[in-house]
Parts: structure tokens; C-alpha cells; sequence
């Protein structure tokens, strides 16, 4: 048994049962043992998944490109970026290298904020941005900055799917909590009433029918993190790029387990309660919850679609193009490098799986024309 298994039953005992956002909390985040706290690998090939910075540094470059759009339409005094959980900022870093070498006047003004809890990730994040050092500022919370003081763009790539979420199973047309707690010292799930009532309150808004049994996920942080995200921003843009769906898909009948997962060493499982800290869990995201928990801070829906679409929208293709032309299209290595950018934009790849939501405050991007209309439509089947 590790160290944090025991931590776990222990709190178990000491408060008799634990709601599932509770337990991924301690497994996830326990300051020396968690799984992203405790400083060992994740991303990459040693690592349990691939993000899409990881992937090729043309997804930084296209995101680049939108953030100097998104600045020249902001039009204010000081635009900045605010990127939420960098991880090593490998994301930073090529935004940063492509807005420095395109538009070197907007590098010069602009502030580039680092949300970042986990100190591992940080001291990463400060050695792959020392030739940013002056522009890079790292914040633990959103809490630091004050309410409608920031103008510029936020940004989270593969956030919101981190935050620990509750489980619930519709009951002969109730819901009932699904907790953890111990059965002959191992790890059971049981069943009871809602903890809070935000659980039941979550789904009033959405016209869903629900089988016996069903099993779904409520990310209540979800919505406190885009409202938080809203209270700072003044005028800007917020880009999140996640994996998940819109309600009607994510809460289908057919997904009678929900979507929770488990990941390690890029096998997926839905064993949370073994491996403990040596694993991720996780689950798809809800954007509608996304979309209207922002409409109630101000935040407009600008545009909901594929991360293929979206790279497609602000350019990856010409980027390719330039690319191969000053490399050779015959070079076996740029053919490789031309292969891994296909997977963030192609279907059946991360670019169908992977979805994208641009919110607005104080600013109309229709008036200003600021969406780009991609001659080139693929059918990424969005829901």
C-alpha cells in the first residue's frame, strides 16, 4: 500500500465516506504524493499522453497568430495573455517565439500571465521561458489579479478536464451521489443522497432524459473557473481547447457509464482506486456548462467548434506550406514533422476529438470582422 492509499483511507475514516471530487482532489493533487504534484513525467512518449504542444510547435504558432489578431481587435492600452495551467510552458514558449519574430511591437507590449499551482511544473516552465524573462509573470490563482483589470486574451489548453469532478447515478428518476468508502479496508463505491444540491440544480436548465442507472460526471469547478475567468477580464477573449462535447451528446443515453477515464503509460482504464497517484483521471468536458456559466458573467459565445477546424480557421495549412517550402518536401524528416501536425487538425485525430470555445467580453468579434472564414470545411462531425 503507498503512502497516499493510506492518506486516503484515513480521511475515509475519519469522515466516513468521501465524494468522488474529494478523493480525485488527494489523488490528484496531494501536495507530495499527487499525481500531478509529485513531479514525475506525464506528457510524452515516457509520460501517460500527448498534449498538442507536445505534438508540434505549429500549435503554438497558429495560436500565435490568433492572439495578435485577437490584440489588434482588443485595441487596448495593454494587452496581455493569460494562460491557465502551462504545465513545462512548452505552449508559452512557441506563442511567445512567433508573436516575438512576427510582430516584435506587439511582443514589446504585451504581459504574458502564468496560472500555475503545481511548483514542479513552474521551475519547468521558468527554464523553458528564460529567454522570455521579461515578459513572463507567474501567478498561483486568478485571485491575484483584480475584478475587469486584465484587457488581452486567456487561454487553457487541456485544463478544465484536470479539475476533479463529482459522480452521480440517476435512480428511479433521482439522483443519487456517488461516494467512495471502505469495505474490509478496500475501496467501495456507494450511494446516497446529493451533498449539496448543486448537483440536482446542475441539470435544470437542460432538456435531458436520463435511463435507470445511468452513471454522469458534474464538474461543479468548472463553472466557478469561468466565472472567475470573467470576473478579471475586463475586454478580451477566452480560448479553451479541451476534449468533450455540448450536453445533448455528453450526456446521451448511450454513455450509461459517463466518460470518466483513467490514463497511464497511454492505456486507458476505469480503475481509479488502483495505482493511486500513479495515474490520471479524468473526464470529458461539458461546454455547455462552459457556455452558459459564462453568459452569466458577461461572457458571449463567439464561435464552438473542432481544434481541427479551429487551427484550419487561423492558418496551420499555410504554415505547413511555408514550412516545406524552406525545407524540402522531399526530406524524410520534415515529412515526419508534416505527419505529427496532421494530428492536430485531421478526423479521427486530435483535431476531431479535441474541442474548442472562443468567449468574448465587451467586444463584438462580428462587427470587427475578426473570425476568419476558412474556405476549407471539414465535416468534424461537432456536437
Amino acid at each position: 500500500m503507498n503512502s497516499l492509499t493510506e492518506i486516503i483511507k484515513s480521511g475515509i475514516r475519519d469522515k466516513g465516506r468521501l465524494n468522488f471530487e474529494e478523493f480525485m482532489e488527494l489523488a490528484l493533487y496531494h501536495p507530495e504524493y499527487g499525481y500531478y504534484t509529485s513531479g514525475r513525467e506525464r506528457i510524452g512518449r515516457e509520460g501517460d499522453f500527448y498534449t498538442s504542444p507536445f505534438v508540434h510547435s505549429a500549435f503554438g504558432r497558429t495560436l500565435a497568430g490568433f492572439i495578435t489578431k485577437a490584440w489588434e481587435t482588443i485595441n487596448a492600452p495593454q494587452n496581455g495573455v493569460i494562460e491557465m495551467g502551462a504545465g513545462k510552458g512548452l505552449l508559452a514558449s512557441d506563442i511567445l517565439d512567433s508573436v516575438k519574430e512576427d510582430r516584435p511591437d506587439l511582443y514589446e507590449e504585451a504581459e504574458y500571465l502564468i496560472v500555475e499551482r503545481n511548483p514542479h511544473s513552474r521551475q519547468q516552465a521558468e527554464q523553458a521561458l528564460k529567454n522570455h524573462k521579461g515578459k513572463i509573470r507567474f501567478l498561483n490563482t486568478l485571485d491575484e489579479l483584480d475584478p475587469n483589470s486584465f484587457c488581452g486574451v486567456v487561454v487553457s489548453n487541456e485544463l478544465v478536464d484536470s479539475f476533479p469532478f463529482r459522480r452521480a447515478i440517476w435512480t428511479e428518476g433521482k439522483l443519487r451521489e456517488i461516494y467512495v468508502t471502505l469495505g474490509n479496508d478496500e475501496f467501495i463505491e456507494v450511494t446516497g443522497d446529493p451533498s449539496t444540491d448543486r448537483l440536482t440544480n446542475y441539470f435544470d436548465s437542460y432538456e435531458l432524459s436520463f435511463n435507470e442507472g445511468q452513471q454522469v460526471e458534474i464538474n461543479l469547478r468548472a463553472k466557478e473557473w469561468i466565472q472567475n475567468v470573467g470576473a478579471i477580464l475586463k475586454k478580451g477573449l477566452v480560448l479553451t481547447i479541451d476534449y468533450g462535447h455540448l450536453v445533448a451528446e455528453l450526456f446521451s443515453p448511450e454513455r450509461m457509464r459517463g466518460t470518466y477515464k483513467c490514463m497511464h503509460e497511454h492505456q486507458i482504464n476505469e480503475s481509479p482506486y488502483t495505482d493511486i497517484g500513479g495515474q490520471d483521471i479524468t473526464c470529458h468536458v461539458d461546454f455547455s456548462n462552459l457556455i452558459r456559466a459564462g453568459n452569466s458573467v458577461g461572457l458571449d459565445e463567439v464561435k464552438y467548434t473542432t481544434q481541427g477546424q479551429f487551427l484550419i480557421d487561423w492558418g496551420i495549412l499555410e504554415l505547413m506550406e511555408s514550412d516545406a517550402d524552406m525545407a524540402g518536401i522531399s526530406d524524410t524528416g520534415e515529412e515526419k514533422k508534416r505527419a505529427a501536425i496532421k494530428t492536430l487538425f485531421l478526423p479521427g485525430q486530435m483535431g476531431h476529438s479535441f474541442k474548442v470555445l472562443l468567449q468574448a467580453k465587451n467586444l463584438d468579434p462580428a462587427k470587427e470582422d475578426f473570425y476568419p472564414e476558412s474556405p476549407l470545411k471539414i465535416s468534424f462531425g461537432v456536437t
